[in-house]
């Protein structure tokens, strides 16, 4: 269960907003235990910390998560049940956001930026975004796969959880790795990503599409066209995205 969210400014560790959803209600919060501070100070300007990583810190029954930005770090306070994968993926979704959103404001703010219009959303947006998904869903998703192989002439098709996991699909397991890989770095999307970006694994042009916290990959035949295994990937995703709705 994730407990609490703050946003600090990077190498310094100051206080640019933070939000509480103890008890399953969000509200915004400047709370903040001295150990976070120095961490953020500590990690963030150090050259060996890296961009978009989670850093965990258990302490008692509980687990801050620390993951550092360019100017900023995303601090997660949560109880050791909780999927850091899965959180991995929040964090790194919220801070891209946040970053493309209010970056230009962050070396110059001063105060709560919790108090700016859409800052609270932003972050109830990603971190209480819901990951888990009924076996309806499950269902649907292996038929739209088994059909789209049916119906493209493509040399395979899948889709993946938030934490990397093959849902349904028959994609080679010497391409697993490589498909997880791009994964772990594309965090989350609140709706349904318009246009396919391409990977190339072993010759085969493979395209993949992100849905809410799922993963789609087709892949053309080697050194054949892409036209199929795009026009593919983009119907698996409309399907699941309406779906999910």
């Amino acid at each position: 269960m994730i407990l609490r969210v703050l946003l600090l400014r990077r190498n310094v560790g100051e206080h640019l907003c933070g939000m509480s959803f103890e008890d399953n209600v969000s509200k915004n919060t400047t709370s903040m235990p001295s150990h976070i501070r120095a961490c953020v100070t500590l990690f963030g300007s150090r050259e060996s910390t890296a961009n978009g990583r989670a850093y965990t810190l258990e302490q008692d029954d509980l687990v801050w998560v620390y993951m550092f930005f360019e100017i900023f770090a995303v601090v997660v306070l949560t109880t050791k049940g909780e999927d850091i994968p899965r959180l991995r993926k929040r964090m790194l979704s919220l801070g891209k956001a946040f970053a493309k959103s209010y970056g230009y404001m962050i070396a110059s703010w001063s105060g709560d930026m919790s108090d700016i219009e859409g800052v609270g959303a932003l972050v109830e947006r990603y971190i209480r975004f819901d990951l888990d998904l009924g076996n309806g869903i499950l269902s649907e998703i292996e038929s739209l796969v088994n059909t789209v192989l049916e119906n493209y002439d493509v040399a395979y098709a899948g889709v993946f959880d938030a934490g990397g996991d093959l849902l349904s699909g028959d994609i080679p397991d010497s391409h697993i790795q490589s498909i997880q890989d791009e994964i772990s770095v594309a965090g989350i999307n609140s709706g349904v990503e318009l246009m396919p970006h391409a990977i190339d694994i072993q010759g085969h042009s493979v395209q993949m599409l992100r849905v809410s916290s799922l993963s789609i990959a087709v892949a053309a035949y080697r050194d054949e066209s892409r036209m199929a295994a795009a026009k593919a990937v983009s119907e698996i995703a409309q399907a699941i995205h309406e779906a999910m709705d």
